[in-house]
């Protein structure tokens, strides 16, 4: 009798060790890419801030460089092209602003139309229009992260000094690291004093009429 019992004993003692390992690997967690980390978080984190623009279709397909080590990306109608340096850096507020920005400039017309402008971003006398298109974009990311992602927002706001020196020097098609910036606190610190949709609205039309 306690033969038979010790026999059925181990065996049910076998089959919880088995039933426990299954459960350990099921409930893993999954290790994600760096990569398939950055479009998880494009998808869940930057697209859902833009669904208010109709009839704008927001890209869905990535492309990797991975030559290029700088952070660094574009987007099209369609694909965003990502530098595999942005994949790397651990900064989740600068790869969402870095995103957004790109994808800002889908959307920069449409925006401008809401407020009752049209055709194309004009050339001023001073600011060309890749430079004003910049200006825009950093505008409309920024405007995005502090009324849908705050806490993304704050991080990225603490690091308004690596930002602009990320940006870099100015060039014929984009304004330097400090205007951009400067640009932003001008429009943050309107918003203390407004509304954030009247600060940005402000702030825009500022920047598409500018000489």
């Amino acid at each position: 009798m306690n033969k038979y019992l010790f026999i059925l004993l181990f065996a049910c003692l076998c089959s919880c060790n088995g039933c426990s390992s299954d459960s350990e690997d099921k409930n893993a967690e999954i290790v994600l890419s760096n990569e398939d980390l950055l479009i998880k978080r494009y998808n869940e984190l930057v697209v859902p801030m833009f669904k208010s623009y109709n009839g704008i279709e927001i890209p869905s397909e990535f492309h990797v460089d991975a030559k290029d080590k700088t952070i660094n990306a574009g987007a099209s109608f369609g694909y965003v092209e990502v530098s595999q340096g942005l994949i790397e850096v651990k900064k989740l507020s600068l790869q969402i602003f870095v995103l957004s920005h790109e994808v800002s400039h889908i959307v920069t017309i449409s925006q401008a139309k809401l407020f009752g402008l049209k055709g194309e971003i004009p050339r001023g006398a001073v600011i060309n229009d890749y430079k004003k298109a910049e200006y825009l974009a950093d505008l409309i990311a920024v405007h995005l992260m502090q009324t849908k992602l705050p806490k993304e927002f704050e991080s990225l706001y603490a690091d308004f000094d690596y930002l602009q020196k990320l940006l870099g020097p100015a060039t014929f098609t984009h304004p330097s690291g400090l205007d951009r910036v400067n640009s932003l606190k001008e429009y943050l610190n309107n918003s203390k004093e407004e509304n954030e949709a009247t600060a940005f609205k402000k702030q825009f039309l500022s920047i598409w009429n500018r000489d």
